[in-house]
């Protein structure tokens, strides 16, 4: 499948962000809000999995004078490799090979390599991992997962990282209006009681369930649950709502 049809992104999402209005707005501000309080030592980046930027606002891609791009869709690449030359991004490099899926499963040369190579690096995940489960079948899921793990997540350790990505998505709308911090990753059953209140009495009514259903990403695992986590609501279409969790880290100073 050509990645501009990719069914994680490509050409509907697109299309989707470019008529989103204003409808985007609480969740773009909320976010921008929370990338405020992420301060990288380093000033150079790679963006994984970032589509067009669409969500990222200007005044956090210019916090870097090196950004490295890793985005297989052709569209995405030129919308944000335009738009960080518009704001001045002086050294600028887009990636169109798989350098995360591909390499994590075969145990190839990737994301794992580029960053063993330059640890002064910052690693930005744009909204990719709860994605993921779209383009892997369940065991090529799993191993995916624990490769990260493996390969990826001693790698974080010493550097600055952020990530914000789906964790659950449906026709029931969180609750949450602006980031929701908690101290650690919630569990299921304590997002659902935070976040969804409305989950319970559907849930409890099985001819009510229907339209309430909420989708799993299972975007768990990837990073320490431990951190502390953010999550936001996104009002993505007319109908349809993803609650975004974000974690990040940065290495204590020496």
């Amino acid at each position: 499948m050509p990645e501009w049809l990719n069914p994680a992104g490509g050409l509907r999402y697109h299309v989707r962000a470019l008529a989103s209005g204003s409808a985007w707005a609480p969740f773009r501000n909320a976010l921008a809000d929370w990338l405020t309080q992420f301060e990288p030592g380093e000033a150079r980046a790679v963006l994984v999995g970032p589509s067009a930027g669409y969500t990222f606002p200007d005044a956090f891609l210019r916090r870097f004078s090196q950004i490295t791009v890793l985005e297989p869709d052709p569209i995405a690449g030129f919308l944000l490799t335009r738009r960080l030359r518009r704001l001045g991004i002086k050294e600028l490099c887009l990636e169109r090979r798989d350098l995360l899926l591909r390499p994590l499963l075969d145990d190839g040369p990737g994301l794992a390599e580029l960053l063993s190579a330059d640890p002064g690096l910052c690693l930005i995940f744009g909204n990719v991992l709860g994605q993921t489960r779209f383009l892997l079948d369940e065991t090529e899921f799993k191993r995916f997962k624990a490769a990260f793990r493996s390969r990826i997540g001693p790698l974080l350790e010493h550097r600055s990282w952020l990530s914000f990505h789906d964790r659950f998505s449906g026709t029931l709308a969180p609750s949450c209006s602006a980031p929701y911090r908690s101290s650690a990753r919630l569990a299921d059953e304590a997002l659902l009681r935070e976040l969804y209140p409305g989950a319970r009495e559907a849930r409890g009514a099985p001819d009510a369930l229907g339209e309430a259903e909420l989708f799993d990403h299972q975007s768990d695992g990837f990073f320490p649950s431990e951190l502390p986590h953010y999550y936001f609501n996104w009002q993505i279409d007319r109908v349809r709502y993803h609650l975004i969790e974000g974690v990040a880290s940065t290495p204590a100073p020496k």
